[in-house]
Protein backbone atom coordinates (compact mmCIF):
# COMPACT_ATOMS: atom_id res chain seq x y z
CA UNK A 1 0.00 0.00 0.00
CA UNK A 2 2.80 2.65 1.23
CA UNK A 3 4.56 1.81 -2.78
CA UNK A 4 1.35 2.62 -4.36
CA UNK A 5 0.58 5.70 -2.42
CA UNK A 6 4.09 6.62 -3.75
CA UNK A 7 3.51 5.47 -7.09
CA UNK A 8 0.33 7.81 -7.36
CA UNK A 9 2.26 11.00 -5.77
CA UNK A 10 4.59 10.34 -8.50
CA UNK A 11 2.32 10.46 -10.83
CA UNK A 12 0.40 13.72 -9.85
CA UNK A 13 3.54 15.71 -9.55
CA UNK A 14 4.57 14.10 -13.03
CA UNK A 15 1.35 14.63 -14.69
CA UNK A 16 1.22 18.52 -12.77
CA UNK A 17 4.82 19.47 -13.89
CA UNK A 18 3.96 18.24 -17.74
CA UNK A 19 0.65 20.45 -17.76
CA UNK A 20 3.19 23.39 -16.38
CA UNK A 21 5.25 22.63 -18.90
CA UNK A 22 2.45 22.73 -21.55
CA UNK A 23 0.95 26.08 -20.86
CA UNK A 24 4.64 27.61 -20.70
CA UNK A 25 5.45 26.38 -24.24
CA UNK A 26 2.01 27.94 -25.47
CA UNK A 27 2.19 31.08 -23.84
CA UNK A 28 5.29 31.29 -25.78
CA UNK A 29 4.04 32.38 -28.98
CA UNK A 30 1.71 35.04 -27.24
CA UNK A 31 5.10 36.67 -25.87
CA UNK A 32 6.44 37.06 -28.89
CA UNK A 33 3.27 38.90 -30.58
CA UNK A 34 3.62 41.52 -27.79
CA UNK A 35 6.95 42.33 -29.00
CA UNK A 36 6.12 43.62 -32.77
CA UNK A 37 7.30 47.02 -32.92
CA UNK A 38 4.99 49.29 -33.89
CA UNK A 39 6.54 50.94 -37.88
CA UNK A 40 6.82 54.36 -35.66
CA UNK A 41 9.09 52.79 -33.20
CA UNK A 42 11.13 51.02 -35.77
CA UNK A 43 11.59 54.26 -37.61
CA UNK A 44 12.84 56.34 -34.38
CA UNK A 45 15.07 53.98 -33.52
CA UNK A 46 16.71 54.03 -36.84
CA UNK A 47 16.65 58.20 -36.60
CA UNK A 48 18.48 57.66 -33.64
CA UNK A 49 21.42 55.01 -35.63
CA UNK A 50 21.14 57.56 -38.49
CA UNK A 51 21.74 60.71 -35.83
CA UNK A 52 24.98 58.54 -34.51
CA UNK A 53 26.00 58.02 -37.84
CA UNK A 54 26.09 62.90 -38.80
CA UNK A 55 29.31 63.98 -38.08
CA UNK A 56 28.89 67.71 -36.38
CA UNK A 57 25.22 68.17 -35.60
CA UNK A 58 25.91 67.97 -31.86
CA UNK A 59 22.41 69.64 -30.74
CA UNK A 60 21.02 66.76 -32.61
CA UNK A 61 23.24 63.94 -30.97
CA UNK A 62 22.19 65.70 -27.17
CA UNK A 63 18.64 65.41 -28.12
CA UNK A 64 18.88 61.14 -28.65
CA UNK A 65 20.73 60.75 -25.11
CA UNK A 66 18.93 60.13 -21.94
CA UNK A 67 20.17 62.22 -19.14
CA UNK A 68 21.88 59.51 -17.35
CA UNK A 69 23.60 57.74 -20.64
CA UNK A 70 26.53 55.92 -20.66
CA UNK A 71 29.48 55.10 -23.77
CA UNK A 72 32.31 53.18 -23.50
CA UNK A 73 33.96 53.59 -26.29
CA UNK A 74 36.25 51.42 -28.69
CA UNK A 75 39.64 52.13 -26.46
CA UNK A 76 38.63 51.80 -23.33
CA UNK A 77 37.14 55.06 -21.74
CA UNK A 78 33.39 55.25 -20.17
CA UNK A 79 31.86 58.75 -20.25
CA UNK A 80 28.74 58.61 -18.40
CA UNK A 81 26.08 61.64 -18.57
CA UNK A 82 24.98 63.39 -21.78
CA UNK A 83 27.31 66.30 -21.14
CA UNK A 84 30.46 64.24 -20.76
CA UNK A 85 29.37 62.05 -24.00
CA UNK A 86 28.47 65.06 -26.22
CA UNK A 87 31.91 66.76 -24.59
CA UNK A 88 33.82 63.91 -25.61
CA UNK A 89 32.05 63.80 -28.94
CA UNK A 90 32.92 67.44 -29.81
CA UNK A 91 36.40 66.84 -28.90
CA UNK A 92 36.57 63.58 -31.65
CA UNK A 93 35.19 65.45 -34.14
CA UNK A 94 37.49 68.73 -33.80
CA UNK A 95 40.81 65.67 -33.48
CA UNK A 96 42.11 66.56 -36.48
CA UNK A 97 43.74 62.32 -36.70
CA UNK A 98 39.83 61.82 -36.32
CA UNK A 99 38.70 64.15 -39.36
CA UNK A 100 40.82 62.75 -41.78
CA UNK A 101 38.89 59.36 -41.39
CA UNK A 102 35.98 58.34 -43.70
CA UNK A 103 33.62 55.58 -43.25
CA UNK A 104 33.25 53.45 -46.44
CA UNK A 105 30.93 50.91 -44.54
CA UNK A 106 27.93 50.70 -42.51
CA UNK A 107 25.49 47.87 -42.18
CA UNK A 108 21.85 48.29 -41.42
CA UNK A 109 21.18 47.98 -37.75
CA UNK A 110 19.67 45.19 -36.36
CA UNK A 111 16.87 46.12 -34.06
CA UNK A 112 15.91 43.31 -31.12
CA UNK A 113 13.05 44.59 -29.04
CA UNK A 114 13.36 43.22 -25.47
CA UNK A 115 10.20 44.36 -24.51
CA UNK A 116 8.24 47.65 -26.26
CA UNK A 117 9.64 50.16 -24.57
CA UNK A 118 13.03 48.49 -24.69
CA UNK A 119 15.32 47.78 -27.51
CA UNK A 120 18.74 46.81 -28.40
CA UNK A 121 20.39 47.61 -31.78
CA UNK A 122 23.54 46.12 -33.21
CA UNK A 123 25.50 48.09 -36.20
CA UNK A 124 28.59 47.18 -37.74
CA UNK A 125 30.80 50.17 -39.62
CA UNK A 126 34.28 50.50 -41.28
CA UNK A 127 36.33 53.95 -40.78
CA UNK A 128 39.45 54.10 -42.56
CA UNK A 129 42.48 56.65 -42.73
CA UNK A 130 42.03 57.44 -38.92
CA UNK A 131 45.21 58.68 -37.62
CA UNK A 132 46.56 57.61 -33.61
CA UNK A 133 49.16 58.86 -32.43
CA UNK A 134 50.65 59.81 -35.89
CA UNK A 135 50.09 56.34 -37.29
CA UNK A 136 47.62 55.70 -39.77
CA UNK A 137 45.39 52.96 -38.32
CA UNK A 138 44.54 50.06 -40.44
CA UNK A 139 40.51 49.93 -41.55
CA UNK A 140 38.69 49.72 -38.43
CA UNK A 141 36.05 47.31 -38.27
CA UNK A 142 33.68 48.64 -35.40
CA UNK A 143 30.94 46.73 -33.57
CA UNK A 144 28.39 48.99 -31.84
CA UNK A 145 25.74 47.87 -29.43
CA UNK A 146 23.00 50.22 -28.20
CA UNK A 147 20.54 49.81 -25.46
CA UNK A 148 17.62 52.50 -26.13
CA UNK A 149 14.56 52.92 -24.06
CA UNK A 150 11.34 54.52 -24.77
CA UNK A 151 10.70 57.03 -21.90
CA UNK A 152 7.18 58.83 -21.95
CA UNK A 153 6.81 58.56 -25.45
CA UNK A 154 10.39 59.24 -26.21
CA UNK A 155 12.91 56.31 -27.37
CA UNK A 156 16.39 57.90 -26.05
CA UNK A 157 20.01 56.54 -25.95
CA UNK A 158 21.05 55.05 -22.88
CA UNK A 159 23.96 52.47 -23.24
CA UNK A 160 26.32 52.51 -26.12
CA UNK A 161 29.42 50.07 -26.09
CA UNK A 162 31.54 50.12 -29.52
CA UNK A 163 34.31 47.67 -29.86
CA UNK A 164 36.93 46.98 -32.58
CA UNK A 165 37.40 42.98 -34.25
CA UNK A 166 40.36 42.16 -33.77
CA UNK A 167 42.36 39.93 -35.83
CA UNK A 168 42.87 36.49 -33.58
CA UNK A 169 46.68 35.53 -33.61
CA UNK A 170 47.65 31.80 -33.39
CA UNK A 171 49.02 30.43 -30.45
Amino acid sequence: MRYLNILILVFIVFSCAQKEENSNSASEPDKQEELQPSVEDTLAIKNIIDIQKKSKNFEEREKIWAEDGRWLQAFGRVFKGKDSIINFIKILHNNPGYSASTVNKYGEPEIKFLRPDVAVVHQYHEREGQIINEVVTPTRKINTTYLITKENGTWLLRDKVTMDERDRTKN
